[in-house]
């Protein structure tokens, strides 16, 4: 499994990871409100707060080591190269998915890095990078309903969960009308729902249903292609901060062209085997 795991992805490199959880009263709170001088405020500031939900291994996880916990995980190493290029201090929050978009809307952080895909109804609050990773879903199930769960006509009548506020949430409000769809905040209580028979199936971004999978014995991803559009990750930001999206693009761009994002992908990859998972 973690050979086939470990072929889904590219790259390798070091980990690069300064996290800090729950709420904190980071530079965010005094942004710019017209939004030309928002990169200025940030680097006035010395802080990039950005905000996050760390249950997406290997996108941001919280890790325990010499008992400290700390979120890494390549998102997070792709906010600390733009804080470094920024010349300023990252500050990482951890929150429920479906709070990143109003805590960026209210200030309270600068940007949000969460395997985020770019929506319509999303870009009506926040704006967007350029896409820097896109990924197919995958539906986790026990491997003993692995028969009777062959295809998406099975999931009619079925009892399915999600993380809330995703496009995999609706994704399965709009092609699964009569199946029991459970949205919870937190992608590893899905799981959890699973394991313990709450639910038949969790639908989730491939990489992150491997991991999954791996650590929990007696689960598989189902053998059928889900028809949901990819996933395309990108950073918000808050509206009409064109300056410093302009300038995290840039450096996004840096980042793909030297193969640095393929790097960190692969790196955190190996960090969660040599620690054995989430």
């Amino acid at each position: 499994m973690k050979k086939g795991f470990m072929k889904m992805v590219l790259g390798t490199m070091s980990l690069l990871a300064l996290a800090a959880c729950g709420n904190t009263s980071g530079t965010a709170d005094n942004a710019a409100t017209d939004g030309s001088s928002a990169l200025q405020e940030i680097k006035d500031s010395g802080k990039l707060v950005v905000g996050t939900c760390a249950d997406y291994p290997p996108y941001e996880w919280h890790l325990v080591q010499d008992g400290e916990d700390k979120i890494i995980g390549f998102d997070v190493d792709i906010a600390q190269t733009i804080a470094d290029e920024l010349g300023v201090e990252l500050e990482v929050i951890d929150m429920d998915f479906d709070g990143l978009i109003p805590a960026l809307s209210t200030g309270k952080v600068d940007m949000i890095i969460a395997g985020m895909n770019p929506t319509e109804e999303r870009k009506k609050s926040v704006d967007f990078t350029d896409i820097y990773f896109t990924q197919k879903d995958a539906l986790v199930i026990k491997s003993e309903d692995a028969k009777d769960i062959r295809s998406e006509k099975d999931l009619k009548k079925a009892s399915l969960a999600t993380q809330k506020a995703t496009i995999q949430e609706t994704y399965l409000l709009e092609n699964f009308p009569d199946a029991e769809i459970q949205s919870v905040p937190k992608l590893n209580t899905a799981i959890l729902y699973l394991v313990t028979g709450k639910v038949d199936a969790v639908l989730m971004v491939e990489t992150v249903a491997r991991r999954y999978v791996e650590e929990n014995e007696g689960l598989e991803i189902a053998d059928f292609d889900v028809a949901s559009t990819p996933n395309e990750s990108a950073i918000a930001v808050a509206k009409d901060s064109e300056d410093f999206l302009d300038a995290v693009n840039d450096i996004l761009d840096e980042m793909e062209d030297s193969g640095k994002i393929e790097e960190l992908i692969r790196t955190n990859i190996e960090i969660m085997d040599e620690n054995n998972g989430v």
